[in-house]
């Protein structure tokens, strides 16, 4: 069925504190960990784009944030991740994923360790916290969702807005660094990553115990020379399948494995154990289920079915967009079935079917030059 907009009571759904910043009759927002975000702002998706591409954005996002602490926390994060947490030291992130015991991707997300005695795990859509409470068993160890509110800043200009509101040295600040920092004598961390393959940074409050009109205007004061301007999902959206970003949830979810999404470089069979090891050592590993696919005479839809070219289904669309740079309709899209070396293929939207070319993720910068900076 296809994605529709439904006009339903937002009691039950949290607001961030920047709601009021960009709020308006005509907003569309969707809805992520029982949080309210915002689809569309109104903006024109294409200029929001070309805006993120030469300058920089300021998002609302959705993510949720969890401390965890206690004694026995790297044991535990051994447990259920499948990287090994001995390697990240102070200061680090990492893209991190939890398995459940047959080895499907349970949920995805950033790792950080910005001090000594705590993790951030910002996890993706979903209730991961129940059941990572439910594997501590006599561990001494706290799972706590601390009320963290996240912003992202992207785009090329996105780390001189960083310099000039932390106290951070950009020099030693790599990709995939984190730290601890003050911002209008507020509590905040900042992580060197984002959801748009631009460089960028995100934005994580220690809880709820600051402004948020106030943050969110002294960041657009401060971006000024930088063009930093507020955007919607829009904007990341094009930009997060150019790049190849997955969306859990969305892109994949419990039925897929690492090796369904060529994944497996972010597992550390070396370690003693963690959830899923089992299962998937015994796992045949097979061709990537996830795909791309570029349409120069559509712009793929979610659900769109994708044809072999003698009319077969074989996979459909999970997330589509215009890409201004590629001058072309790009989709991420799952397969039903392996297709070996087969690059050509038909999309069907509604009646009409357009010629295809599938290619692997990411459809541009495969070495992350650009977020590396």
């Amino acid at each position: 069925m296809k994605n529709s907009n439904l006009v339903i009571s937002d009691r039950r759904f949290l607001r961030s504190p920047f709601f009021d910043c960009y709020h308006h009759k005509d907003v569309l927002y969707g809805v992520y960990n029982n949080r309210l975000y915002p689809l569309s702002c109104g903006y024109d998706d294409q200029s929001e784009y070309e805006h993120l591409r030469k300058y920089c954005c300021l998002y609302d996002v959705p993510e949720t944030p969890l401390r965890i602490t206690g004694k026995d926390q790297k044991a535990f994060l051994e447990k259920i991740f499948t990287r090994n947490i001995d390697k990240i030291k102070v200061g680090r992130a990492v893209y991190a994923f939890a398995c459940n015991h047959e080895g499907g991707i349970l949920m995805d997300g950033v790792l950080m360790h910005p001090t000594e005695d705590e993790f951030i795990y910002v996890q993706a859509n979903g209730d991961f916290v129940n059941w990572a409470t439910a594997n501590i068993g006599s561990m001494d160890v706290k799972i706590e969702d601390f009320n963290s509110w996240v912003l992202q800043i992207q785009g090329p200009t996105s780390l001189s807005v960083l310099s000039k509101v932390t106290d951070i040295h950009l020099k030693e600040f790599s990709y995939y660094s984190c730290a601890k920092v003050k911002i209008l004598n507020k509590d905040f961390y900042v992580s060197r990553s984002g959801w748009t393959g631009e460089k960028g940074f995100e934005l994580y409050s220690d809880g709820e115990n600051f402004s948020g009109e106030e943050l969110w205007n002294h960041l657009l004061e401060i971006g000024k020379e930088e063009n930093l301007k507020a955007s919607d999902i829009g904007s990341m959206h094009i930009r997060r399948i150019e790049a190849g970003i997955l969306d859990y949830g969305t892109d994949f979810d419990q039925r897929f494995d690492p090796f369904d999404l060529g994944l497996e470089k972010f597992i550390d069979f070396d370690k003693a154990d963690f959830i899923g090891k089992n299962a998937l050592e015994k796992k045949e590993r097979g061709a990537t289920k996830i795909k791309g696919i570029k349409c120069a005479s559509k712009k793929p839809a979610v659900e769109d079915e994708l044809l072999s070219l003698d009319g077969k289904v074989i996979g459909s669309v999970t997330a589509g967009a215009w890409s201004p740079f590629l001058q072309t309709g790009i989709a991420i899209v799952q397969l039903r079935s392996d297709i070996g070396n087969m690059n050509k293929a038909k999309l069907k939207t509604g009646s009409a079917l357009h010629d295809v070319k599938i290619c692997d993720l990411p459809f541009h910068d495969k070495e992350k030059k650009i977020p590396v900076g």
